[in-house]
């Protein structure tokens, strides 16, 4: 979908590099229905909530998973590809597969350094 002018074949074999690593590639997108009266912000938020299980999910087999968006992300190109229509979105990629590497050991904070309560 790049002008040939504008081709960047380093920054083209590095998502192609991508791709080949992860065994699945599930496009995320907001499909709008007809009429809705719900804000689409708030389709989106929902979509996110879903991604955010899934990656849980996924964690929880050992399966290794990232959101990415950028690229082709936001085109008509990918609209097109995915056939989604004028009203809906693509919000991006998520990867999956086997990481190479061992699960890093999470340092949890004291929840009381990520609240501040107000009344």
């Amino acid at each position: 979908n790049t002008a040939a002018e504008k081709f960047n074949e380093t920054k083209f074999n590095k998502y192609a590099e991508r791709s080949a690593k992860a065994s699945h590639i599930i496009a995320i997108c907001v499909k709008r229905k007809p009429k809705v009266r719900i804000p689409l912000i708030e389709d989106i938020e929902a979509v996110a909530c879903a991604v955010q299980n899934l990656h849980l999910s996924a964690t929880a087999y050992g399966i290794a998973g990232y959101w990415h968006s950028g690229s082709m992300t936001y085109k008509q190109a990918a609209k097109d590809y995915l056939n989604l229509a004028e009203e809906d979105r693509c919000l991006g990629f998520f990867y999956l597969g086997y990481s190479a590497k061992a699960w890093p050991v999470g340092k949890k904070q004291p929840i009381a350094d990520k609240i501040e309560w107000r009344q």
